[in-house]
């Protein structure tokens, strides 16, 4: 069992999580954990009926970025170190609150019907 699957289990930090997390993670950890905590949660799980798709967005200071989880991220962290310098898959900060938040269960549901999906892409 991983630590996100860990985490999705216990659905909040115990200081040995806390401490696994800051080992395996670092400085990501607690960039990420700003996303989640700080003036509530800026990590959005956007459904778009009645196809189902889910595409996730992460408002950051300046903008808000579209997040597909494990996959990708429009943020220049990502396209910089994943895409031009071809490192192994390594998780930007959005990813990384993403998937922080998919495990604790806190993050908004917004609903959209499929006509809408073009319009609502327009904002990235």
């Amino acid at each position: 069992m991983d630590l996100f699957e860990k985490l999705s289990h216990e659905k909040k930090f115990s200081a040995q999580l806390i401490h696994l997390f800051e080992k395996e993670y670092d400085g990501l950890f607690y960039k990420s954990l700003e996303f989640i905590q700080k003036d509530g949660p800026k990590v959005k799980k956007n459904t778009f009926l009645p196809s189902n798709l889910e595409v996730w967005s992460v408002e950051g200071a300046k903008k808000t970025y579209l997040v597909y989880p494990k996959i990708y991220c429009q943020c220049q962290d990502f396209l910089i170190n994943s895409i031009y310098r071809q490192k192994k898959f390594q998780m930007c900060k959005h990813l990384f609150a993403q998937k922080l938040s998919e495990s604790l269960n806190q993050f908004i549901v917004l609903k959209f019907k499929d006509i809408e999906f073009k319009d609502w892409k327009k904002q990235f």
